[in-house]
């Protein structure tokens, strides 16, 4: 069915601008295919200066915020046995806090069916990241993506996550974020949007927990160190953003 296109309201957002559309009109995106992502916290690694960088997306026009240390790193993951397609792909999770005015509804699809999330803020910055084991490439067509606070319907479905740091049965419960793919300047060099119509919603997941750490080399636009992995937070999964507007 064709989607009607509404007439984009701008709105400040702290001097920022946000480009506001009740629905537009987006390619439909293949959950299969696009990759999943669990992500565990980083718990220690080497201390990094703080960076800025600018960012714009499709709620925010632009906002430059302060780059520091690691949060999460969110590895390939195969959900009830579906292969992963994409190897090399992984991402390191930073803080990039960035306010939102007005809050936002946004409405969403994916594998667990379409949901309405209210948005009331960017919190995080997912950037591509080579993982230095196993001749493992720099991901290639792989957004960045500025996540969103984000709350909505829990899920309650339970889930086999297969990944290289192992295999499980989680819970997936509340969504946390929605992430918009961005455009990112860092160092006078922008890094442009890859996939623009592929967006990722993070879920909180609960389940039996790794006993042992995991340490291992990375490298990305931000830093080459090594982190050390332990225990997991959060599921993103493939999105299709069909539309918002403000509340």
């Amino acid at each position: 069915m064709e989607q009607k296109s509404h007439r984009i309201v701008p709105v400040g957002v702290l001097g920022v601008i946000v480009a506001v559309a009740a629905f537009s009109v987006q390619a439909a995106v293949n959950f299969q295919r696009e990759t999943h992502f669990r992500c565990y916290t980083v718990s220690q690694q080497t201390p990094q200066p703080a960076e800025s960088v600018t960012l714009s997306d499709q709620f925010i026009a632009e906002a430059t915020v302060t780059i520091d240390e690691p949060l999460q790193f969110c590895a390939p993951t195969s959900k009830n046995g579906e292969p992963i397609r994409e190897e090399e792909e992984h991402l390191t999770m930073y803080a990039a806090p960035q306010e939102l005015t007005p809050d936002l509804r946004v409405f969403t699809e994916d594998q667990f069916g379409e949901r309405t999330l209210t948005v009331i803020g960017a919190r995080v910055l997912l950037v591509p990241t080579q993982k230095l084991v196993g001749g493992l490439g720099f991901p290639d067509e792989l957004n960045h993506s500025w996540c969103y606070e984000a709350t909505g319907p829990r899920v309650r479905q339970r889930v086999t996550l297969k990944d290289q740091f192992g295999e499980n049965r989680v819970r997936v419960e509340r969504p946390r974020f929605f992430c918009n793919p961005v455009e990112k300047t860092h160092g006078g060099v922008t890094t442009p949007i890859e996939e623009p119509d592929v967006h990722l919603t993070c879920y909180e997941i609960f389940g039996p927990q790794k006993t042992q750490a995991t340490q291992f080399g990375v490298s990305n636009q931000f830093e080459q160190d090594t982190f050390t992995v332990t225990s997991f937070q959060l599921l993103c999964v493939p999105s299709e953003k069909k539309g918002f507007e403000p509340l």
